[in-house]
């Protein structure tokens, strides 16, 4: 990982983490404070020793792997960079920020982590820590129960989750020196940039509006269906067994015809599930 700020802790602690064999590593810390780093790095010291690493990527705003608004697990390789590589599997949030959204980010982290069997699981979170991100947290490590977690913080910024979960074992990391805070613009660019590399091969194609189950839809909403499935609205296509496939744009509803036009890089053949998400994408962005 050559031109990468790693601390000397860094170091020691991804030794420890190995030579222990630790499985299930969370890591928490606030925005701009090195998570992707460090998770990117202990997946290179994994992979230098023949240990085959999961990744499971759970800020939905700032994805390393896969497409915003989603939990992704993927398999790193020492030759792939995060971002071009393909998700093994994915759930759908269906927004860009875990607020309003805190049941779906812990039912997601768990359903990916109980699909992999990987010996090494290093699990990648969001930046929110304060508020109801502190309530995330707090739940998320109820649900994965890891054999420990790895927090980056500057003072005492994690202090209230940490002191409240002092049982597990905790690694308290040096933030990297080389990360910058992002504004909420160049944030909005490289989301717009993650959609783009996810639909850059997708085709447009239609689906059967009587053969399609539809969920996620808004609760106590009077609006028709036709309606909720706007141009530009991203949803997941999943299978019978509800498996997500991949991601779509709504290109137009058709109630007469019966038919929903869909911009995907999904086979059309398996699509059984439509989930709704709460992100419209203008099709001039991508």
């Amino acid at each position: 990982m050559e031109g990468i700020d790693i601390p000397p802790d860094w170091q020691r602690v991804a030794s420890w983490i190995l030579v222990h064999r630790l499985r299930t590593i969370l890591v928490l810390g606030a925005s701009d404070r090195g998570k992707s780093t460090f998770c990117a790095y202990l997946s290179f010291r994994a992979l230098h020793v023949g240990v085959k690493p999961a990744l499971i990527d759970a800020d939905v705003g700032q994805k390393d792997l896969g497409p915003p608004a989603t939990i992704t697990l993927g398999y790193p390789q020492l030759d792939q960079a995060l971002a071009a590589l393909k998700p093994a599997a994915m759930y759908f949030v269906g927004a860009v920020t875990p607020i309003a959204h805190l049941l779906p980010m812990i039912v997601g982290t768990r359903q990916l982590l109980d699909q992999t069997t990987s010996p090494l699981v290093i699990v990648n979170t969001s930046g929110l820590i304060s508020g109801v991100g502190e309530i995330l947290k707090a739940y998320k490590i109820d649900a994965v129960r890891p054999d420990a977690i790895v927090a980056l913080a500057h003072g005492q910024e994690l202090a209230p989750i940490l002191a409240a979960h002092r049982h597990f074992r905790i690694f308290h990391l040096t933030p990297s020196f080389k990360a910058q805070e992002k504004s909420m613009e160049l944030r909005r660019q490289r989301r717009l940039a993650a959609f783009r590399r996810y639909f850059s091969e997708a085709q447009e194609y239609s689906l059967p509006l009587d053969d399609l189950i539809f969920q996620r839809l808004p609760v106590d909403s009077d609006e028709p269906r036709s309606r909720l499935l706007a141009p530009g609205r991203l949803c997941a296509l999943a299978d019978e067994q509800q498996t997500v496939l991949g991601l779509a744009l709504v290109r137009d509803c058709d109630p007469k015809r019966g038919i929903l036009r869909v911009h995907s890089p999904v086979a059309a053949m398996k699509v059984r599930v439509v989930q709704l998400g709460e992100v419209i994408l203008d099709p001039a962005d991508l």
